[in-house]
């Protein structure tokens, strides 16, 4: 396989941006206040340093060996086929915790813009799981354009906000975190921070598509980066100088809640229509990724065939209806156990962060020179962020060893020789 080198730096900056700015923005910046109060921009400066290895691992991984495959692809080539199958199971466990957060979020800024209360939250996100599924049946995929014009009215949005709110007003205010306490409560943040930097496996596949690499992508890598972060360090800033955040239905309508605080009631429902159809968008795209793993893995027979077959649109209807079903299952689980978005986000997080440790551990024998030294870097970050995102991280755990167990039975009985099988 052989990718186009032709990515310059400012191409590459913005397909970073676009990677991690989207949903994330709407409610993340408020959960981290919430966390961690006037020190949340701390962790966010904390975790971009635990990141930036972790994304440099991927990139010279995707320059040095390019692979459709991606992480399981590498993470197979140190731990052989079984791990390799077992990394799709892990992705796929996500679908359990990772959608029902995004559409709670986008059912939450919907309300606001109709002017409801938080009593019709269920409803609502039942309601955007059915416009969801009729949008994954019909196999629309957002373009990447869509994309680039979602980061653009955010961005723009931010500015509007940091200009008209005077964030230059919130800086003055910030203090260290001096205390135990306070260093202990800005760290433990950074497990429900990391949000922001899933998708990293994506750098995956920039790192070979650029023209002169070795100069280019870390100015696009590093680039990015600190746009996203100003994008989301300025949402952090003014959501704790006007204080909209608080409770799991309040920071999951924050930004809508800020823009009425600043531009007023009718620009706060306009918005938070905006903000609607963005989030269902980011979700769609990943509600029809999940269907596109499922329908793969039936094809190649790690799932039941049924769920192989694609429609005359090439939309695979079945696989969308299950995750659709897993989806619903999930929704009304967390409504009704009063489990908060946080310890969903955290859950996610710890899913995602076990398949980087894996890759980067891997990284360790396949990289050389100074990228060696980033691969070991990553593996010191994941170490952290696991350590930080805490008992969470036992969903990943558990979905590994059952993954691992599944494949390792499944391919122990595929090893039995015809000769051993008695038969009558």
């Amino acid at each position: 396989m052989e990718y186009q080198r032709s990515l310059g730096p400012i191409q590459g900056i913005a397909m970073t941006v676009t990677t991690f700015v989207g949903a994330g923005l709407m409610f993340l910046p408020a959960l981290s206040v919430t966390k961690a109060g006037d020190f949340a921009m701390y962790a966010w400066i904390a975790t971009v340093i635990l990141a930036l290895p972790i994304a440099f691992v991927f990139a010279s991984l995707g320059s040095h060996f390019p692979s459709a495959g991606g992480a399981s692809h590498y993470i197979g080539q140190h731990f052989g086929p079984v791990a390799e199958k077992s990394v799709g199971w892990i992705f796929l466990s996500i679908l359990l915790v990772g959608p029902a957060v995004a559409i709670k979020i986008a059912a939450a800024y919907l309300l606001v813009s109709l002017g409801l209360s938080e009593s019709y939250l269920l409803h609502f996100s039942l309601l955007t799981l059915l416009l969801l599924c009729c949008y994954g049946l019909l196999g629309v995929s957002s373009s990447s354009k869509i994309q680039i014009m979602i980061v653009a009215v955010l961005t723009l949005c931010v500015v509007a906000l940091a200009l008209k709110g005077n964030v230059k007003g919130s800086v003055g205010n910030l203090t260290l975190p001096q205390t135990t306490s306070e260093i202990d409560t800005t760290l433990l943040s950074i497990g429900t921070v990391f949000w922001c930097f899933l998708g990293i496996e994506v750098m995956a596949h920039m790192g070979a598509e650029f023209k002169k690499p070795k100069r280019d992508f870390p100015i696009a890598l590093l680039g990015g980066i600190t746009i996203v972060v100003l994008l989301y360090l300025t949402v952090v800033l003014l959501i704790a100088q006007y204080d909209t955040y608080g409770d799991d239905i309040t920071n999951s309508q924050s930004l809508a809640l800020l823009v009425g605080v600043v531009f007023g009631e009718q620009s706060k429902r306009a918005f938070a229509f905006i903000a609607f159809i963005i989030v269902f968008v980011n979700v769609g795209a990943y509600i029809l990724g999940f269907s596109r793993m499922i329908q793969s893995m039936a094809k190649n027979g790690a799932l039941p065939a049924v769920f192989s077959t694609l429609s005359d649109n090439g939309a695979p209807r079945r696989a969308v209806l299950l995750v659709s079903l897993v989806c619903l299952v999930s929704i009304i689980f967390t409504h009704f156990s009063g489990w908060s978005i946080d310890i969903l986000v955290e859950m996610t997080n710890g899913a995602f962060v076990l398949i980087y440790t894996l890759t980067c551990i891997t990284a360790t024998r396949l990289l050389t020179g100074n990228t060696k030294i980033a691969a070991y870097l990553g593996c010191l970050s994941c170490i952290v962020v696991i350590y930080l995102t805490g008992e969470q991280f036992l969903f990943a755990i558990a979905a590994l060893v059952l993954a691992f167990s599944i494949e390792l039975y499944k391919e122990k009985k595929s090893a039995v020789p015809s000769a051993e099988i008695h038969v009558q």
